[in-house]
């Protein structure tokens, strides 16, 4: 008895467990034992690791038993982190299972699972502790074992370890495991729930027949299908790429499947030691399919199936998760579209069944036996990479009417999840901006739009077509990208982890047309879309047929969009006219400020602090802004402490998606021409940040001219100058000029300090013929070369600029700048005095920034806190964090009210709770009524006053118009 307890005291005392590769390739390792019939060998007819992998032999009730060298103490961190991974080969498909006990120095079990052998292959097995069963009473664990099924046979265990210190949090459910992972249960994830949507059964009817018109509808979406599959000529390159690879793999038959190189999820790969992954797969079964399409190549077509066969055999197959599945669309696209190529000799095959079965299962086709499930996270992940996967694995099947119910399924689908998505879930929100990680992300819209475009050219007239509801809803993402893109390419400020990258691809310029053609959604009861077939012609240079047709109607192509629009569930703002746009970005409780990865964006902190960014060409480039030498600390119109790029590197060791504390951030119109944004700006708390860092700051749009205000401006930190950007460019002597006062400056190396005050503003004008009029504070202008960093690797990049700045100084305390903006003047001669005239400055403080704009004769308020204007003749008192836009028309007063707050309840990484209402009460003196009856406007007049009641929602500004 006391050595028992000697024991049992010993194994308290050991806390740790070390992680253990099990590696079966030269000896059967120690501590495993069989208990009953049965036996224990290494083998070579199976590997997914090496060349070898243990070989059990068991019979019924009988056990592979493994004891610990160490005992395995579970403390609360442990209990949820720790767990087991393996690989089981089943040489034949039952309705059995493996039982896996893990026991305590007493032989009692501590938790288990059991693990199906519903297929024959490779299988992951994979799980936590967290999702084991049992009561989970003890806490040491000495052991655990293997419990034989009830028949005569043998498996095969590779890739074991035990314990796993960390089981990926992603770990798929699948056949064989179909409750090991609790994101499987979250409405907000989509890639692990291809098991759980197999579980829906089709509420849609299998057609008893086919009438000739449904034949003919589905004969058309199969030739449209031809058109957007298969390449117009053979891609050379592939074939030979997937002839050697096949080489490589070295994939023959052996015992009752395969072996070769071993197929893995890239979380688990090891390519150094010749394994591969799916987009390996789609390499070989896409080369070969090629071949035997446009070359008749027997020798492909037999390559092709033997390929799909050990792709199965490894795991790639129907109800297998492969452990973690997550991404897996990105890399298998090819392997839909070539399946399709190939489908004669498919259905042909004696393999139909499992390659049309692992087609559905992982294009997740059993999602749209139902409707889409609102709630739902991630749509743009699914639209972009798994709806042509869908579309084709629908298909695929041999009979026709199964094509006929799974096409359908997937147009219901599509039709149901084109809908505005609720709260930071992804998808598209009621303003037109589409939703990704928890943001505005158009780098995530583009081609997802693009996708769904190409389903709509799919099934256009023809019952499968998209709802009316959905097309329009989609129209609404097409036409708010063209509005925030110019031509193609969006700002920095929008840009997410890809600060310089990221465009409208061909397929979202194609869904245009496709959505056009698809069927009038102006109203106007025309045979197309005019005005989306006018905006193709303006995003596309190529001569389609599409083109040529819109051409032939007399449609002119459009032009660039005009106005102002508002987007603030990302909290920007976009400014259009002529061929130029400005991006105006902030962020605030419910809208991250940038997307920062361990490897990506790592010095974008900055791309919401109030940007101004000006786009004066078609794309970043000529625009004047490159990565190579861009100072990360100085995007256009932001308030920043200039830091060295060590301090401005991501502060954490994985995503850093700061929201503010401040919900008060974004942008507001009038009449849709002219805007405001403001933010109120502030630092979080992390490391290498300044959490005392705050300004209020404002941009007010009318015509070309932008009027930018900024108070309070404070902070602690004394080492670092904090900052006011006005512009940054790449500059080149000999073609690039900047002007500072009047002269012109063309060489490298110029420095300037210049001190603006109201009677004395400083006049600059930059490398794109942009004037900028300064009536406040200490200016600064250069012209040097940047030494920079690249924002994935850190490498050291090079580039020459003309950059100025408003200099704050060190730990500045309530400080402040005007200045304004005039994008490509007609009139080159106006003075800085003429300039500064146009516009008012009504009150400039911590309470309000107002101006007033003597050009269109309106007056627009950012209300910080509450407000009682003294010198308004309309407004008596103004609420707290309220965009306000008005002007005076004869007898009557066109007025907008905005708060850009979406008030979302949940403040998580996304939630789907909705964007609350806020009522905005405003007092105005004299009485007033409404010219148009609104829903959202309340008016009370009394005693000589009136009093409005505006209900704000969505951050989408009300317009209405009082007499």
């Amino acid at each position: 008895m006391f050595r028992n307890l000697l024991l049992f005291a010993l194994l308290l005392i050991v806390q740790t467990l070390p992680a253990q590769f099990i590696d079966f390739e030269e000896k059967l390792p120690s501590g495993f034992c069989i208990e009953g019939k049965g036996e224990v060998t290494l083998s070579s007819l199976y590997y997914k690791e090496g060349k070898k992998s243990l070989k059990w032999d068991f019979r019924p009730n009988s056990t592979l038993q493994v004891t610990l060298n160490t005992p395995l103490i579970l403390d609360e961190k442990k209990s949820k982190e720790y767990g087991i991974t393996l690989w089981i080969y089943n040489e034949k498909a039952n309705n059995d299972s493996v039982r896996f006990e893990f026991l305590t120095p007493t032989g009692e079990i501590a938790c288990h699972f059991s693990f199906r052998l519903a297929s024959k292959g490779w299988r992951a097995c994979w799980i936590g502790f967290q999702h084991m069963h049992g009561n989970k009473l003890h806490k040491t664990i000495t052991a655990y074992r293997l419990i034989a099924p009830q028949y005569k046979g043998r498996l095969f265990l590779d890739r074991l370890t035990f314990p796993v210190k960390k089981v990926n949090d992603r770990t798929t459910p699948d056949q064989q495991m179909p409750t090991n992972n609790s994101l499987a249960s979250r409405n907000l994830w989509h890639w692990c729930r291809v098991w759980q949507w197999e579980q829906y059964q089709y509420d849609l009817p299998l057609p008893a027949s086919l009438t000739e018109d449904e034949r003919k509808e589905l004969e058309i979406v199969e030739s449209r299908m031809d058109n957007f599959a298969i390449p117009s000529k053979c891609p050379i390159e592939s074939i030979s790429t997937a002839y050697k690879k096949f080489q490589k793999v070295g994939i023959h038959r052996s015992g009752k499947g395969y072996v070769g190189a071993p197929i893995l999820a890239p979380d688990e790969l090891k390519r150094n030691k010749g394994e591969i992954s799916w987009n390996d797969i789609e390499t070989l079964l896409s080369g070969f399919a090629y071949d035997a399409y446009f070359n008749d190549s027997q020798e492909a077509l037999q390559n092709y199936f033997t390929v799909w066969a050990y792709a199965i055999d490894q795991g790639f197959a129907y109800g297998s998760g492969m452990g973690t599945n997550h991404h897996y669309g990105y890399q298998v696209r090819k392997i839909y579209t070539t399946a399709w190529m190939l489908r004669d000799a498919i259905w042909e095959s004696s393999q139909y069944d499992d390659i049309v079965a692992t087609l559905a299962f992982w294009a997740a086709l059993q999602e749209t036996r139902k409707p889409y499930q609102k709630g739902r996270d991630e749509l743009l992940d699914s639209w972009h990479t798994l709806l042509q996967a869908k579309s084709i694995s629908a298909l695929m099947y041999k009979d026709e009417r199964e094509r006929v119910r799974a096409l359908r399924g997937v147009s219901r689908w599509v039709s149901t999840s084109l809908q505005y998505t609720p709260g930071t879930i992804g998808g598209i929100k009621v303003d037109g901006t589409t939703f990704h990680h928890g943001g505005f992300y158009p780098a995530y819209t583009s081609d997802a739009l693009g996708m769904l475009g190409e389903f709509v050219g799919l099934t256009r007239q023809t019952r499968y077509e998209v709802s009316e509801n959905g097309r329009k809803i989609l129209r609404h993402a097409l036409q708010s990208m063209r509005n925030y893109s110019n031509l193609h390419e969006w700002g920095i400020g929008l840009g997410g982890r890809h600060p310089f990258k990221g465009g409208m691809k061909n397929s979202d310029i194609e869904a245009f047309a496709h959505l056009a053609l698809a069927g009038d959604l102006s109203g106007s009861g025309r045979n197309f879309d005019y005005e989306l077939a006018a905006d193709y012609l303006c995003l596309s240079h190529r001569n389609t047929p599409e083109a040529r047709y819109f051409k032939e109607q007399g449609i002119q192509p459009a032009q660039a969009p005009q106005g102002f629009f508002v987007y603030n569930y990302g909290a920007a703002g976009i400014l259009r006219r002529n061929n130029w746009m400005v991006t105006l970005k902030g962020y605030n409780t419910d809208v991250w400020g940038s997307e920062i990865y361990t490897k990506d964006n790592r010095y974008g902190r900055y791309q919401s602090y109030g940007s101004v960014q000006i786009m004066n060409g078609s794309s970043r480039t000529a625009s004047g802004y490159n990565e190579n030498g861009w100072d990360w600390n100085r995007l256009p119109g932001t308030t920043t402490i200039h830091l060295p790029y060590e301090l401005l590197d991501s502060p954490l060791p994985g995503t850093t998606m700061a929201h503010s504390r401040e919900n008060f951030a974004g942008s507001s119109s009038l009449e849709g021409s002219n805007g405001v944004f403001a933010i109120k700006l502030m630092e979080r708390n992390l490391k290498n940040f300044t959490p005392d860092f705050v300004a209020r700051k404002s941009v007010f749009c009318f015509g070309n001219r932008m009027v930018c205000l900024g108070t309070g401006i404070s902070n602690s930190n004394q080492k670092y100058h904090t900052e006011t950007t006005l512009f940054q460019y790449v500059f080149q002597p000999g073609i690039s000029t900047i002007e500072c006062n009047g002269k012109q400056i063309e060489q490298i190396g110029h420095q300037q300090a210049l001190n603006a005050d109201t009677h004395s503003p400083i006049h600059l004008k930059d490398t794109h013929g942009n004037y900028y009029y300064v009536k406040k504070g200490t200016v600064k202008v250069a012209t040097a070369t940047q030494q920079s960093r690249h924002e994935k690797t850190r490498v050291a990049t090079q580039g020459t600029f003309a950059t100025a700045w408003i200099d704050h100084g060190t730990a500045p305390s309530n400080e402040s700048y005007e200045y304004m903006v005039w994008i490509q003047p007609q009139t080159k001669s106006t003075t800085p005095n003429e300039a500064i005239k146009t516009y008012q400055v009504i009150q400039c403080d911590s309470l309000v920034h107002a101006v007033y704009d003597r050009v269109t004769r309106t007056t627009a308020y950012t209300a910080f806190e509450d407000f009682t204007p003294t010198t308004d003749s309309l407004f008596i008192r103004i609420p707290a964090e309220t965009l306000i836009m008005y002007k005076n028309e004869g007898k009557e007063y066109r007025i907008s009210v905005c708060d850009p707050n979406l008030n979302i309840a949940e403040k998580t990484y996304t939630t789907k709770e909705a964007s609350r209402p806020i009522i905005k009460e405003l007092l105005l003196t004299g009485d007033w009524q409404l010219s148009v009856p609104n829903q959202a406007v309340e008016v009370i007049s009394s005693e000589g006053n009136t009093l409005l009641k505006v209900r704000c929602q969505h951050g989408i500004p009300v317009e209405f118009t009082l007499y």
